[in-house]
């Protein structure tokens, strides 16, 4: 019978944690510039910030490596992971909101390497740089005999086609352009076209999280709100007028 009082009791209190208001939402990624830049300020934080406020609710930004953020996120030491792509795998044990954004995902080359580009079929056997963890892998790992080096950053994937170790790298469009502009060792790469794929961007919450339902359309209706009164188009701009 104690046994059966304590069981209620945790579930009693689970469903008063629910219950309550949310005020605050913790939520943390690896640095992604211009999405995410090093001190977690960006165009991710700014939305998503926004998205919330919109709610009444604060939103905090932590910074860490991707992986150690997903097993953060795990341990509900966060809320939320402000930046994912879906992926059969993730939807398993996670939550998605609405898309926010779109990620053209495009293939960078040395300008000096002679390379005919169409699309994934032109990318067989060529080797490519890749970030760790990310959502792209299973896409890519589709492409006949293309060979996946995956690394810790977007700039060590960039740094390596530089070098000429591999032939190409992946990068978001954004990302790239930012890499290409600011970091000089970078300036004989090129970004080919068409975009290879593209990806709409989420937050992501636990399915096991008490609150996880609620963030989730909170953001959405938050998100809604930012969108009808110009807020995110204003945003959008800020971060990529001058690229």
């Amino acid at each position: 019978m104690r046994y059966l009082l304590y069981i209620a009791w945790f579930i009693f209190g689970l469903q008063e944690s629910a219950a309550q208001p949310i005020k605050t939402v913790v939520g943390g990624h690896n640095p992604w510039p211009p999405y995410i830049l090093e001190d977690g300020s960006g165009l991710v934080k700014d939305v998503v910030t926004a998205a919330f406020a919109a709610q009444d609710i604060h939103f905090e930004m932590r910074v860490a490596p991707f992986s150690r953020m997903m097993r953060l996120l795990e341990q509900g030491a966060v809320d939320v992971v402000p930046a994912l792509w879906w992926t059969a795998k993730r939807s398993n044990t996670l939550l998605f909101t609405e898309p926010y954004f779109n990620n053209e995902m495009v293939v960078v080359h040395h300008v000096d390497d002679a390379l005919s580009f169409s699309g994934a079929r032109s990318l067989r056997f060529l080797s490519m740089s890749v970030i760790r963890g990310y959502g792209y892998y299973d896409f890519l790992s589709s492409i006949e005999g293309l060979e996946l080096i995956p690394l810790s950053s977007l700039q060590a994937c960039l740094e390596l086609v530089e070098k000429r170790r591999v032939d190409v790298a992946v990068a978001d469009l954004w990302a790239a352009k930012y890499h290409l502009k600011t970091l000089p060792n970078l300036k004989k790469l090129a970004v080919l076209k068409p975009a290879l794929i593209s990806w709409p961007l989420h937050m992501g919450a636990l399915k096991t999280h008490p609150q996880g339902n609620e963030i989730i359309q909170q953001f959405n209706l938050g998100l809604a709100k930012i969108k009808r009164n110009g807020l995110y188009e204003r945003l959008i701009t800020t971060h990529f007028g001058h690229f």
